[in-house]
């Protein structure tokens, strides 16, 4: 393709002319100052001029290397899509699943084998992360996560429902304080559960005491321990609930934070994406938006 410049160094002038510095460059692509610089060079020597004026120890773009800039951009971008779809197209039965960690744990663990009866031949290889993610960097399929922060556009999303939460605690220790103040349970992971369960129930249990613990998971395992009351979703005290390990005493409250499922795009109707999706949706049976 002798139209075309060196395609390698492309990705060099691209990151200086977005930083606007062949040092800050060097810093994202992991290589050194003097390389970027000979890339940009090879570039500049294609076309036989200047990209850059070099003046006052800086770099500016000149006109035509700004024009330059933003067309290949543009081309970087929509191969980086390209990328994406290429990667998103199920080459098996494999599906490979990012959760929330208490909700992998305390829900979708157990379950798992329900849904391999269900799809027979599908393999779930799951992972635990909460927050935002890049579903191609992790090479994931799709993840399950809470509404709780941006993700990107062009990201496709599905709502499972909404969140409904409440105290819980063991039966002991209920029985041992329903007349008498409260432990309340918090976790760092969600500072504000316990202010915002307040707020949506217009309930204030007693309470005369705190304890912090690192993660939602931990103030679960402590409410069963019979450390005092902590807020639970209910899909991940379901199941400590039925088997008499937890009471919700205050009963649960819808939030207005969703379960979701992420993925690069819509799921083909008869994909193992969606048949995990549509199991997802009616084993988690919760309150829809």
């Amino acid at each position: 393709m002798p139209n075309l410049p060196p395609l390698t160094p492309l990705a060099s002038f691209l990151a200086a002319a977005r930083h606007g510095s062949f040092t800050r460059a060097a810093q994202e692509l992991h290589v050194t100052h003097g390389a970027v610089s000979r890339a940009v060079r090879q570039v500049e020597e294609f076309f036989g001029f200047e990209l850059f004026e070099r003046r006052n120890r800086g770099i500016f773009l000149t006109d035509r290397g700004r024009t330059f800039a933003a067309r290949v951009e543009t081309l970087f971008a929509g191969l980086e899509r390209a990328c994406e779809e290429l990667k998103a197209e199920p080459s098996s039965q494999r599906l490979s699943v990012s959760c929330e960690p208490t909700l992998a744990m305390r829900w979708l663990m157990p379950r798992l084998d329900d849904f391999h009866r269900a799809a027979p031949g599908a393999e779930v290889l799951l992972s635990t992360a909460g927050g935002p993610i890049d579903l191609s960097e992790q090479g994931v399929d799709l993840a399950i996560r809470r509404s709780d922060f941006a993700w990107p556009g062009r990201y496709h999303s599905q709502s499972l429902g909404r969140e409904p939460v409440g105290p819980v605690c063991s039966p002991a220790y209920w029985a041992a304080h329903e007349h008498t103040s409260k432990q309340l349970l918090h976790t760092r992971t969600r500072p504000t559960a316990w202010t915002d369960w307040k707020g949506l129930s217009g309930q204030n249990p007693n309470a005369d005491a705190e304890q912090f613990f690192d993660h939602f998971y931990f103030s679960l395992q402590a409410a069963t321990a019979g450390f005092g009351l902590a807020i639970g979703p209910l899909p991940m005290v379901r199941d400590a609930l039925a088997q008499n390990l937890l009471v919700a005493p205050y009963g649960f409250t819808t939030t207005p934070i969703d379960y979701v499922v992420i993925t690069r795009r819509p799921p083909k109707p008869d994909s193992p994406a969606q048949a995990f999706i549509t199991w997802l949706t009616q084993t988690l049976d919760l309150p829809r938006s």
